[in-house]
């Protein structure tokens, strides 16, 4: 029967490779079938193929214990993946694409086949993203890929917010929450962190069947020692209030015990730690050039002066320089960033680049993220100051970019005077990274 669909085929192949490549997923001379998960497709393999490709093939049809039924079910496998993964026995390649590496290389490891298993890597580590990286690394560690784990942990280092803004994050394990939990440093503010976990933990909850309104434990329990390793003591007293107290992560005396460690007192027995910092390196960024910062005829009338400002990646905002006058003259001022306000009274003085001005900086820097607009406001009293012309539509220090934009007209029911994203006040802004 099988002469009757195949006569001669041999003579049309010249090599052994193409004599292979034809009996891939081919009836004629199969002596072993598969299936993959409840799927009826049946693939067609020769056991000598698949032997010499791979020991565990070889014992499983010529060990002592050789598996003689057919076709073999193989729940753990899709069709696409074990497709590749058999091309690649016959023809010494196949198809890897970054939707079916993961699938490719699971049944590598499983059947001990290492040149495959490398070319699956290869694939991941160049198509690994934010928003994939968690769905690689959860197989890297499983799999012992230090490798392509470390190219995981480069991209959740440098892209914190994207990555755990991903519907991966929320699916990874327990162990691997921890390892991000213990990994420092983070390109992300302590609470936005502290947000995502919540959210993984509300979704972790949700798999099990857990009702968090009926069961108000369930979050700390299944959290667990992870809870330990979130670090509150460095987000701002406001910020813990606001997104931690409430959520029942902790219990009362926990957040009595943090609540009084920010209020500067002793907590004997507290299992958070105060981190020890180093000195945040903070950046100026000009949105004038010199030449433009030395005019004058800026008046002050009670009116606010506002710009909206968005960067690229999360940072820590410090404060601003705003223009004064060359006579060293003193100026109150109210300055605000979201729930942060600062009011104080500063004297112009000249910087290093010979503009006169003065630095109004926060008590404690508050975190932006990317792409998230915000709008700093500034309510002046005193004398006539310079002010900037011609005013830089963006920029970038190093991989930062700040983006400047006209205020809303109107903000907190003042009148604006005058400054926009060309003109006015705001000469600098002072940025860390996180």
């Amino acid at each position: 029967m099988a002469s009757k669909y195949h006569d001669d085929w041999q003579s049309s192949k010249k090599t052994v490779l193409q004599r292979n490549a034809y009996m891939f997923d081919n009836e004629l001379m199969s002596d072993v079938s598969f299936t993959c998960g409840e799927s009826s497709r049946i693939f067609h393999a020769h056991k000598y193929v698949l032997a010499t490709s791979s020991a565990v093939f070889f014992a499983m049809f010529y060990g002592d214990l050789a598996q003689k039924e057919s076709p073999i079910c193989l729940p753990d496998a899709d069709e696409e993946s074990f497709k590749e993964f058999l091309r690649y026995l016959y023809t010494d390649d196949c198809k890897i694409t970054a939707g079916n590496a993961i699938g490719v290389m699971y049944l590598a490891k499983k059947y001990l086949m290492m040149s495959l298993t490398e070319k699956c890597c290869k694939v991941l580590e160049a198509s690994t993203k934010p928003d994939n990286v968690f769905v690689v690394l959860e197989q890297a560690i499983q799999f012992d890929e230090q490798k392509l784990e470390a190219k995981c942990w480069d991209i959740v280092s440098k892209k914190a917010q994207e990555c755990i803004n991903s519907e991966a994050f929320c699916n990874v394990g327990s162990h691997s929450l921890k390892a991000l939990l213990k990994r420092r440093p983070l390109e992300i503010a302590e609470v936005e962190l502290f947000k995502a976990v919540l959210k993984w933990v509300d979704g972790e909850c949700s798999r099990q069947g857990i009702n968090i309104e009926e069961d108000k434990t369930a979050r700390r329990r299944v959290l667990g020692d992870n809870v330990y390793e979130i670090r509150f003591l460095e987000m701002s007293q406001e910020d813990f209030a606001k997104h931690v107290s409430s959520t029942e992560i902790l219990t009362e005396a926990e957040l009595v015990s943090i609540f009084q460690k920010f209020s500067g007192l002793d907590v004997a027995g507290l299992k958070w730690k105060e981190q020890k910092k180093t000195r945040p390196h903070i950046v100026s960024f000009s949105r004038f050039y010199i030449a433009n910062s030395l005019g004058g005829n800026w008046n002050y009338k009670g009116r606010y002066d506002a710009l909206s400002l968005t960067v690229n990646k999360a940072v820590l905002f410090h404060g601003v320089r705003l223009f004064g006058d060359a006579h060293g003259s003193q100026y109150e001022v109210k300055f605000t960033l979201k729930y942060e306000n600062v009011t104080g009274t500063y004297t112009s003085e000249k910087d290093k680049e010979g503009v006169w001005g003065y630095d109004v900086m926060l008590p404690k820097p508050i975190s932006l993220q990317p792409d998230e607009q915000f709008t700093i406001i500034a309510t002046i009293t005193g004398p006539q100051s310079h002010r900037g012309e011609n005013g830089k539509s963006s920029v970038k220090n190093d991989d930062t970019v700040v983006i400047f934009e006209n205020a809303p007209y109107r903000s907190h029911g003042l009148i604006s005077n005058g400054t926009n994203k060309s003109c006015g006040q705001f000469y600098k802004i002072f940025l860390s990274k996180i």
